[in-house]
């Protein structure tokens, strides 16, 4: 006997059913159109702040290059700098060894951002780069977005199941804010807390907060980072080298990994006092400068990006020198971020192999960049919106293979420790098991 129709079974009139569900649609929409109403003026308010935010914090770090690089005597004053930023932490009563992960923590809502924390790490990434320091600035952008989006969701009232929420959108508008990148913004504050789990619903006002906040930043003269690439016809030679170049950058992120967490556990043993730790590390970062005669390592290492990429250029030790003073300057207590580093670090490695396996050097730039990015972040959808969208869809298949590449060569490793893993990121006998990383980067 045939099975009988859904909408007429239990004696259901079809157009009584009809109605019936079109009343439950509505209800159900009209609930979540307010919510969505909500996330739209959150994410427009949390964006304009952010934006405005952003484009100072831009025009002072342009300033903090200037001082630094146009004068002999700024980098002498780096210990100075790093005593003002370890009391400044500890003043406000900031973990200053928690950084980044503090917002990833407190997105996954396992605890609170203090209030101080955007006004002290805008100051201490500030004096960090005009005095010398090799840092990023995204550090301090996502922990600036997700402290003022806080703050935002508390003066408007939003109750604490909204933390998560608030911080996704706060990290998106302040990735976007200071790279100029809207859908790699959005992607990795929806990825970075927990690895292959996106929070849909979130997704809506992070997109809201990341358009609004890189539209007020650019308006404010924050340019953003975009290049243009030629590369060879995809065909299986071409994909075999990136491949070959993808899985060396999956392999570098490991030792970028454990290098940055191994100097800071190293000066931390060494140095338990902060004050006497960043004088030191402050100290060698100038020793270091001075032996190798050049400041191109300082900074966020924007210049190594541009020159990697636009004229394919790098040293086959400029990778490695970046590398070596972020994570002295990092570990020792000053502040910045990884990222922007770990891009110049990618650029300038594939910059130097990519040739070598017989890719162009500006391209092969590009892959490294990416490719790392992906490997020590653990994002490949972030990764892969951002060699589209910084690229302009240059060779796009290239860049599919290689982050999926680098994120399987990477494991477990990660700039972030209070990352956690969804699940494994390869089929296993047990299939796609649950699994989180623990202390040193190992699955559990």
């Amino acid at each position: 006997m045939a099975e009988p129709n859904h909408s007429t079974r239990k004696g259901g009139n079809p157009v009584t059913a009809f109605f019936r569900g079109l009343y439950t649609e509505m209800a159900f929409s009209k609930e979540s159109l307010r919510l969505n109403g909500q996330g739209l003026l959150f994410g427009l308010g949390v964006g304009l702040l952010v934006g405005v935010l952003g484009g100072l914090f831009d025009q002072l770090l342009a300033w903090a290059d200037v001082l630094r690089n146009g004068t002999a005597w700024a980098s002498l004053l780096l210990p100075l700098a790093g005593l003002v930023v370890v009391w400044m932490y500890r003043r406000g009563g900031i973990k200053t060894a928690g950084g980044t992960d503090l917002i990833i923590q407190a997105a996954r809502g396992e605890q609170p951002v203090s209030r101080l924390l955007a006004p002290v790490v805008f100051c201490a990434t500030v004096l960090t780069h005009a005095f010398g320091g090799s840092a990023g600035r995204e550090g301090a952008a996502l922990q600036m977005g997700g402290s003022l989006a806080e703050l935002v969701r508390k003066g408007t009232g939003l109750g604490g199941e909204f933390q998560d929420l608030a911080i996704m959108c706060g990290m998106s508008a302040g990735f976007s804010a200071v790279f100029g990148s809207p859908i790699t913004a959005t992607l990795f504050a929806l990825e970075i807390s927990c690895v292959g789990i996106l929070p849909l619903g979130a997704l809506f006002p992070c997109v809201v907060s990341a358009l609004t906040a890189g539209t007020v930043a650019r308006g404010l003269g924050v340019h953003g980072m975009y290049f243009y690439l030629t590369a060879s016809t995809p065909d299986a030679l071409f994909y075999g080298r990136v491949v070959v170049l993808a899985l060396a950058c999956g392999l570098l992120s490991t030792l970028v990994c454990y290098t940055f967490s191994g100097v800071r556990a190293g000066l931390e043993r060494l140095f338990p006092n902060p004050y006497l730790r960043v004088v030191a590390g402050s100290a060698v970062v100038m020793l270091l400068t001075a032996l190798l005669g050049t400041k191109a390592y300082l900074g966020s290492g924007a210049a190594m990006i541009q020159q990697a990429l636009e004229q394919g250029s790098a040293q086959p030790w400029d990778f490695w020198w970046k590398l070596l003073l972020t994570a002295i300057t990092l570990g020792a207590g000053l502040k910045g971020g990884e990222i922007f580093p770990s891009f110049a670090i990618g650029a300038c490695f594939g910059c130097v192999v990519g040739p070598l396996l017989g890719l162009p050097a500006p391209y092969a730039a590009g892959i490294g960049m990416v490719a790392l990015f992906c490997g020590v972040t653990n994002c490949p959808l972030a990764a892969l919106a951002l060699g589209w969208e910084v690229f302009s869809f240059c060779n796009p298949q290239g860049f599919l293979m290689a982050v999926a590449v680098s994120f399987l060569a990477s494991g477990y490793s990660g700039l972030y420790a209070k990352q956690k893993f969804a699940f494994s990121k390869s089929a296993s006998p047990e299939g796609l098991a649950h699994t989180d990383r623990q202390e040193g980067g190992r699955p559990r």
